[in-house]
């Protein structure tokens, strides 16, 4: 062999060796970064995680730590500029180690707490859109993208993805589905006082149709009847004709009167119930 060529060969093989040097001591800057994240000492085991990428810039895992330690440093629900930056670096590397790992569901739920926490709303739909892709039939996901859209303030959006989750729900699961619908009404109607008024009528119709929905299956449904009569009481206020909203809250009184009646009977109920048989020490 040449001495051309023998030289070469020793550089390579110092290369080589150089490299696997190099991953022994990320893999002990990892360990020293792990004792850190432990203690809580999140910057310390940023440091140490960082270090260790640069000694073995290849491995892909080191991104989910680093995430995480961002994270760490992280005040959840701080607008300071300074949590939004350690949350926008926790986002930004558990995304590129997402992209290596995409079946570590726990990476993926502290990606969709920082879209959440950060109030990335349309990162986050774009998440759970991406999770339906991989199953059209995920229920989870489809009830969190109707949350999200009500955060927005997207009523009917969210009353869509509800709609599409009833379409998979059980009929005995269906009346908490309505149940939301109608909660979400009153809430829109009863805190957001300058939406329109006709906008404002057209989604109390909504919520109670809904509730309607959920009492013809399950008629003892407390919450649904409580809501009926909150929404007929935000129908009142829209009313001008004396007499129509004088018939709105005569519903709503009904409606009442039926949720504090059924409370009465379950609480008689359960007074009255024998006490449980009390089962001997294994």
């Amino acid at each position: 062999m040449s001495s051309r060529r023998l030289a070469a060969a020793f550089l390579v093989t110092l290369a080589l060796l150089g490299a696997g040097c190099n991953k022994i001591k990320s893999k002990q800057e990892i360990k020293k970064g792990n004792e850190y994240f432990k203690a809580g000492q999140y910057q310390t085991a940023l440091a140490s995680y960082q270090e260790a990428q640069r000694l073995d810039p290849n491995e892909k895992k080191l991104q989910k730590n680093i995430g995480l330690a961002y994270m760490g440093m992280y005040q959840p629900g701080s607008k300071h500029q300074k949590d939004l930056e350690f949350a926008g670096k926790a986002i930004e590397h558990l995304k590129q180690y997402l992209d290596a790992y995409p079946e570590d569901k726990k990476a993926r739920e502290f990606l969709l707490s920082l879209y959440l926490g950060t109030e990335r709303y349309d990162d986050a739909v774009s998440f759970y859109e991406q999770m339906l892709r991989e199953d059209p039939k995920d229920i989870k996901a489809i009830g969190s993208l109707a949350s999200i859209y009500f955060k927005k303030g997207d009523f009917d959006q969210g009353v869509s993805w509800l709609e599409k989750r009833l379409a998979l729900e059980p009929r005995d699961a269906q009346p908490e589905v309505y149940h939301l619908i109608g909660a979400q009404a009153w809430d829109r109607s009863y805190n957001y006082p300058d939406i329109d008024p006709a906008a404002k009528n057209q989604m109390i119709d909504r919520g109670l149709e809904a509730l309607n929905k959920a009492l013809e299956i399950r008629p003892d449904y407390f919450e649904a009847l409580t809501y009926v009569n909150l929404l007929y009481r935000e129908k009142a206020k829209l009313e001008t004709d004396t007499v129509k909203q004088a018939e709105y809250l005569a519903k709503a009184d009904e409606y009442r009167n039926q949720a504090l009646e059924l409370r009465r009977r379950k609480q008689t109920e359960a007074a009255s119930a024998p006490p449980p048989t009390p089962e001997p020490t294994k």
